[in-house]
């Protein structure tokens, strides 16, 4: 489409009510959103696109129903999370845990020595080997995938799904057993993003409160560990669209900028971008014509039987319970049919990515301390896809401890085994941020000086007391906006329904009641209830 036609149609479809645009900035923002980035980046003295991505351009992905749409299967981003480990052996070491580790696929090792139990696999870029391995990775599920790096259609996604990826080897006389498993995320179309982006968070904690007295669905905020609400992506995990186009860049295109880094080879350890790769004004332009696109809308026919059958189908949708929910209006989001928050969707729909842990209480503390004692650490960003669980690493010299009294997650160890198993929830229910260090400026009058001496300076740390309610954190998923419903199959987090009758059917968890009356509703309600959702359609 040509980007000025593309300006000007925005221009025209923007809500009077969203905030005065400069048409420059929507111009550079249609052209970056559809601009197909290259490896190497002479302006910036960086690296350009990569080393690895998903696709060389916004557009790619978001395509359905026009330019910012969703994507099929074929584009859905695709992550390795292991659900076991099992390691018979005496005097394991975390050198040794991370190598054997390693061995299934470098990349679950981070950096620094820790491991996380969830890796993103990358559809194109990398080393020779990086490919092979993902390669390797992609046929052990026995689905078929296309060339953009997602499963050709629905049905292999739920191949690839259900298919266990199972990692034995004998490693220097360790018996290794890793169980894993392939995990896709949806291209969720970007319609209505500016409106999303203005919902307040009070509108969410109304919702609570609705649900909090309906007998089957207990909607909850996603709980982002600066005290904010996420609104952004399929856990909900990001809380401004601005950050999540500044994630996206990074994570999707290997577009490294200011504040995130972008993904990196494990088999290439060595390299490193000098620079980044997107300027904060080309992010702020990106998000600005994002936030444009507008809300999509009904579409009904003057067929007066059409109508009809629309208008009961609307009624059935609120009658079998799916409008608690798929709420109609959150504020400026007219027609967004979400609430925007969290569900526990069943056991079928599960990501070791989880949701962020729902913190139900915050209370500030300060702590005095010598100001020679290094400062606590702030919890760090969101990341892109939700947290994933770090695994507990093993010491020099086990023990005869069953149970590690602190794990956050369910691991055990003995002087011959080491065993993990992904957390279903949060195990720590109590966790700290840093919000502020300083000396304290009036050290003389203070406790610390007076048992030590009358020189000793001091410092006031102030912390975030976070107290967590336990949810069942793998399988709970933001209300997906049905506006636009009708151009963006397939359908589900993972694109595993091709249908909406599918999607409706793979309803579960909190959603089980509702699922049950659709089902036993008459022949004629289902197919009405179907022509409704169909009239949700992209702008």
């Amino acid at each position: 489409m040509n980007s000025r036609f593309l300006c000007c149609l925005v221009l025209a479809m923007v809500p009077v009510t969203a905030s005065a645009v400069a048409p420059n900035a929507l111009l550079l923002g249609s052209q970056l959103f559809e601009h197909e980035w290259q490896s190497q980046n002479p302006a910036l003295g960086s690296d350009g696109l990569g080393p690895l991505f998903n696709a060389t351009s916004c557009a790619t992905c978001h395509r359905q129903g026009g330019v910012g749409g969703g994507g099929e299967a074929e584009f859905n981003a695709k992550s390795i999370g292991i659900e076991s480990i099992k390691i018979q052996g005496s005097g394991l070491t975390s050198a040794r845990l991370a190598e054997m580790i390693s061995r299934f696929h470098p990349g679950f090792v981070i950096a620094e020595g820790s491991i996380l139990n969830v890796l993103p696999l990358a559809h194109h870029g990398g080393t020779d080997v990086a490919r092979k391995l993902h390669d390797a990775m992609t046929l052990v599920t026995s689905a078929d995938y296309s060339e953009s790096g997602g499963p050709i259609d629905a049905s292999e996604v739920r191949i690839a799904n259900a298919s266990p990826i199972v990692f034995e080897q004998n490693i220097d006389g360790y018996q290794v057993r890793i169980t894993a498993r392939m995990y896709g995320r949806n291209t969720t179309a970007l319609f209505g993003s500016g409106l999303i982006d203005r919902v307040p968070d009070k509108l969410l904690d109304r919702q609570v409160r609705i649900q909090q007295q309906h007998p089957e669905i207990s909607g909850r905020p996603s709980t982002l560990p600066d005290g904010r609400y996420g609104k952004f992506g399929w856990r909900a995990n990001v809380a401004s669209l601005f950050e999540f186009n500044d994630q996206a860049c990074a994570n999707e295109m290997g577009l490294q900028t200011r504040r995130k880094k972008q993904s990196d080879d494990a088999t290439n350890r060595a390299y490193s971008n000098a620079s980044f790769d997107i300027t904060d004004g080309q992010v702020e332009a990106l998000t600005q014509f994002v936030a444009a696109l507008p809300a999509p809308t009904r579409y009904v026919t003057h067929d007066q039987a059409h109508l009809a059958s629309v208008r009961n189908g609307e009624a059935v949708f609120n009658r079998v319970g799916c409008a608690v929910c798929h709420v109609r209006d959150m504020g400026v989001a007219k027609g967004i049919y979400s609430d925007l928050l969290l569900h526990d969707m069943g056991s079928e729909s599960i990501d070791l990515n989880h949701a962020e842990p729902y913190v139900v209480r915050r209370t500030i503390m300060d702590n005095e301390v010598d100001s020679t004692y290094a400062a606590g650490s702030v919890v760090g960003r969101t990341p892109y896809y939700g947290p994933a669980t770090l695994l507990p690493l093993p010491v020099a010299k086990p023990t005869n401890i069953d149970v590690l009294p602190d794990s956050p997650v369910r691991s055990y160890r003995s002087p011959n085994s080491f065993d993990f198993v992904s957390p279903s929830q949060p195990e720590t229910l109590v966790s700290f941020r840093l919000i502020d260090s300083a000396l304290n400026p009036d050290t003389e009058n203070n406790s610390v000086a007076r048992q030590r001496s009358r020189s000793v300076a001091t410092r006031i740390d102030r912390y975030e007391r976070m107290e967590i309610e336990p949810t069942n954190f793998n399988q709970e998923w933001r209300t997906p906006p049905l506006w636009g419903l009708r151009d963006s199959a397939p359908y589900m987090h993972d694109g595993r329904a091709e249908t909406l009758l599918e999607s409706i059917a793979m309803h579960d968890g909190e959603a089980a009641g509702t699922r049950d009356r659709f089902l036993s509703s008459s022949y004629e309600d289902r197919q009405d209830l179907i022509a409704f959702l169909e009239t949700l359609v992209a702008p």
